[in-house]
């Protein structure tokens, strides 16, 4: 009979960006004082809309954490999980010149991903399509698909590793850790970047939920 010794978990590292704070700390604090993320919308003009009110993520700079150019050819989820990323690794400590990079990967959960982008580049389509042809951003799809996020995440650090994301609507990011969690346990890698992110509040996503 085979017997297989599971490995030990353990959280090293956090980060966070989320509608109470802009760091694990921030949001922890928030939390125990009570603090709400909800708001009244300001991504978009929500007056015509029955709910005028969600619970965005605010002040947030991308480009402390991604070049300028490089922030524009993503999604605002993808800021998000590029950032929370960048903080846990440097909560973790980790010596990424002494890790193996073969056994570290990133796991993420993303219900729907980019969005905001696929909205734009179809109502720019709608209104040019007819008669200047099919034009779309080359950007489109990379900016658009859900597991984008551990690419860049995984090519900043040059983690290779497992590499994808789950999607289980409202449970995609405890999916996600689940599986980290597991792929540690059961020896397939020795550090996994875990966590989720979405960046939903738009016209399509306010109107259609």
């Amino acid at each position: 009979m085979y017997n297989m010794e599971l490995k030990r978990v353990v959280v090293t590292g956090l980060g966070a960006v989320s509608p109470i704070g802009n760091t694990a700390e921030e949001t922890w604090q928030n939390m125990l004082a009570g603090v709400s993320g909800a708001a009244p919308i300001t991504k978009f003009n929500a007056e015509k809309f029955k709910t005028q009110f969600a619970c965005e993520v605010k002040n947030f700079d991308a480009n402390k954490y991604i070049d300028r150019k490089e922030a524009r050819k993503m999604d605002a989820y993808c800021h998000y999980a590029l950032a929370a990323a960048q903080m846990a690794v440097e909560d973790s400590a980790i010596d990424l010149d002494a890790v193996d990079k073969n056994r570290v990967g990133v796991v993420m959960g993303v219900g729907i991903g980019g969005m905001k982008t696929f909205e734009e580049e179809v109502i720019a389509y709608g209104k040019t399509g007819e008669t200047v042809g099919p034009k779309f951003s080359p950007f489109f799809v990379p900016k658009m698909i859900a597991d984008i996020c551990v690419g860049h995440i995984s090519i900043k650090y040059g983690f290779h590793g497992p590499n994808y994301i789950t999607s289980s609507a409202c449970a995609s990011s405890t999916t996600a850790l689940a599986d980290a969690f597991n792929l540690i346990r059961l020896g397939k890698a020795n550090v996994i970047v875990s966590g989720g992110a979405e960046a939903a509040i738009c016209e399509g996503g306010v109107g259609g939920f």
